[in-house]
């Protein structure tokens, strides 16, 4: 494990000056890719080439940063856009952090209940609005950001970087954990630690500080009473419906969890 240590002697004054001066160059960029109708969501062929197109963009900025970058397709009916992996810097002697981030976005109209266009980035008392902004293309660019302003100053960045960017994360991820087994061995074999930078902000001036995030679990549940048929009219009331009994089960997730065995949902008996 690697131990943290300071950062040399002036060196965020310089780096937070420099930000402040390509403060303008920093929001235009994120104007271009904010304009960029990156949904994923809707599988439709003009939006899927927009979501190339940002996916391609998001590529030559990285190797503009001297990264050497994957882009690992996955073609379907409807293709998939690929999902990068890059790489800066390779020296074992300091940590290597992954950072993940996503480039698609949901879908967005004006009458949806906007009161700017989202796909055009607008201010509004000092704050910036558009599809995206923060959901994950403003985050992903605050990161190629800074390793641009190390670059630009000539400094050395404390880390190894890694970078792993898709565009299918607001469809389900689509692709990735194929690809994070596939590459476990390699690409992912050095990380050491792993970012997410798709969350909240506490204040203008105060970020959170996210230590774990949820996950998903999917299951089946099935209701069996009996193996044959019988007569509503006759027996209504009196024998219990499966789909009444499925309905009741899936609308009190109490009963689901504390009096429904796990071992019987193929769930592990303890939570750990």
């Amino acid at each position: 494990m690697f131990s943290p240590s300071s950062p040399p002697a002036g060196l965020l004054e310089k780096v937070f000056q420099y930000i402040d001066l390509h403060q303008n160059e920093f929001v235009q960029t994120l104007k271009e890719w904010v304009a960029m109708e990156s949904d994923s969501v809707q599988p439709l062929p003009r939006l899927r080439q927009e979501l190339f197109r940002m996916m391609a963009l998001a590529a030559d900025k990285l190797r503009c940063l001297g990264a050497s970058v994957d882009s690992l397709p996955n073609g379907q009916t409807l293709p998939i856009p690929p999902i990068i992996l890059a790489e800066l810097g390779n020296d074992p002697k300091k940590p290597t952090v992954c950072f993940y981030g996503h480039l698609d976005v949901q879908p967005a109209r004006q009458e949806d209940g906007w009161l700017t266009d989202p796909y055009t980035l607008t201010e509004v008392d000092g704050k910036l609005y558009g599809r995206g902004a923060t959901d994950n293309k403003g985050p992903v660019l605050a990161w190629i950001n800074a390793v641009s302003t190390f670059r630009s100053l000539e400094e050395d960045l404390p880390v190894n970087i890694k970078f792993v960017i898709e565009g299918m994360e607001e469809a389900g991820s689509v692709g990735l954990e194929e690809l994070v087994r596939k590459e476990k061995d390699r690409f992912f074999s050095s990380v050491d630690y792993i970012v997410i930078s798709d969350n909240l902000w506490l204040s203008q001036r105060k970020p959170a500080l996210t230590y774990g995030t949820r996950g998903n679990s999917y299951f089946t549940v099935e209701v069996k009473c009996r193996d044959q048929d019988f007569h509503s009219g006759t027996f209504g009331g009196i024998l219990n419906e499966p789909m009444a009994d499925l309905v009741a089960l899936l609308g009190n997730n109490t009963i689901l969890f504390d009096s429904v065995p796990l071992a019987s949902l193929g769930l592990p008996a303890s939570s750990e």
